[in-house]
């Protein structure tokens, strides 16, 4: 029983250690964010969490939106048609009504590599249901779901989302009935939300959002506890405020990191996990740094041959034009007399006036 216990204990210390890839709103860089698609689109990548936003509609459904109204920049209305400004607002149309925009067929020049599709906002609900269905289909391990309540204190005032208790009430309820607490993570930037699920939902997770200005000290007095995660904007993290957040025992987990190069320097210092909206980028963010002539493939440095050059095809390299691999080298190719290299660099064929003849090149 003790050895039984220890393995256990080993393998949810090696769980909590692991990096934690999270793609934003999906896979916003590559499909139009906050939909079941996008959702889809990242799980074809090393996602290690699904991070979406969520709002309240007129009937109290809980809708995946990155904003309490349809979002001029990304949405069509129920005609097709363009608009301006917040006009629709989503907690004074119900969930049918919500459901005739399109959001995905606009262009949308922030993310070229994104594909446009006529799709609607998802209820939380389904979006849960379909995306664990799809994990069971491809076998792959769970995730977790890091959900931000979209509240504001002047969003409220304004009439586009409930009350703090009730709007947070409505998601909870929502998420609980289809996953267990250890499944999700719940953030925002509006503290009064993290302040009210700490009391009365104590085994909820929480990660604090922040900006780019990161005072340690100052934001966790002012939020009265130590999160689970400290999430602020990258570009002001420093690994002396990694410290210093590790030092707290709280996990630390940047957004929205985007950039390969700007991935490895944010790992470097330390970080739990990176929130991206390119999961086809971790891939490359996570590349071992090979020496000098080594070249990485397929998860290890191989070493690339004089004459060769790096492949993404086994082994790893490829012989320069004019050079046959030969006993894991590249030997340079011997031509017959009257004859040349073929334009792929492999092969070889008699020059004008010659035919092949038993390996030479003779003459018509």
């Amino acid at each position: 029983m003790s050895r039984l216990l220890f393995l256990l204990i080993l393998c949810h210390s090696t769980l909590s250690l692991a990096f934690d890839w999270q793609g934003h709103r999906g896979a916003r860089g590559l499909y139009p964010e906050n939909t079941v698609g996008s959702m889809m689109e990242a799980l074809k990548y090393p996602v290690t969490t699904l991070e979406l936003d969520v709002v309240v509609s007129k009937d109290l459904k809980v809708v995946v939106s990155h904003e309490p109204w349809m979002n001029e920049e990304i949405c069509l209305d129920a005609h097709g048609n363009s608009f301006k400004g917040k006009k629709y607002n989503l907690y004074k149309l119900t969930y049918n009504e919500i459901l005739k925009f399109d959001c995905g067929s606009k262009p949308y020049p922030r993310f070229p590599e994104q594909v446009k599709v006529n799709v609607g906002k998802p209820l939380l609900s389904t979006l849960l249901d379909v995306s664990e269905a799809q994990l069971r289909k491809l076998n792959r391990k769970e995730v977790v779901y890091n959900i931000e309540i979209k509240s504001d204190p002047k969003n409220e005032k304004l009439g586009f989302q409930p009350a703090v208790e009730k709007f947070t009430d409505l998601v909870i309820g929502t998420i609980i009935e289809k996953l267990p607490s250890s499944r999700f993570i719940i953030q925002s930037f509006d503290w009064r939300v993290l302040q009210y699920i700490h009391k009365k939902y104590p085994d909820v997770r929480l990660s604090a959002l922040t900006g780019d200005d990161i005072k340690v000290e100052e934001d966790l007095k002012r939020l009265g506890f130590i999160p689970y995660v400290y999430s602020p904007y990258y570009k002001k993290l420093t690994p002396e405020i990694v410290n210093k957040l590790h030092e707290k025992k709280t996990k630390v987990i940047p957004w929205t990191v985007n950039e390969v190069e700007e991935m490895k320097a944010i790992k470097k210092m330390g970080v739990d996990g990176i929130i991206t909206d390119y999961p086809n980028r971790i891939h490359l963010a996570e590349q071992k740094e090979c020496p000098k002539g080594f070249n990485f493939f397929e998860g290890n440095c191989v070493e690339v041959p004089t004459h060769a050059l790096p492949s993404e095809t086994n082994p790893g390299w490829t012989c320069k034009p004019g050079h046959v691999q030969k006993r894991g080298r590249c030997v340079k190719m011997v031509l017959p007399v009257h004859s040349h290299l073929t334009p792929d660099g492999k092969s070889w064929n008699c020059d004008e006036g010659y035919s092949r003849y038993r390996g030479t090149c003779k003459k018509d």
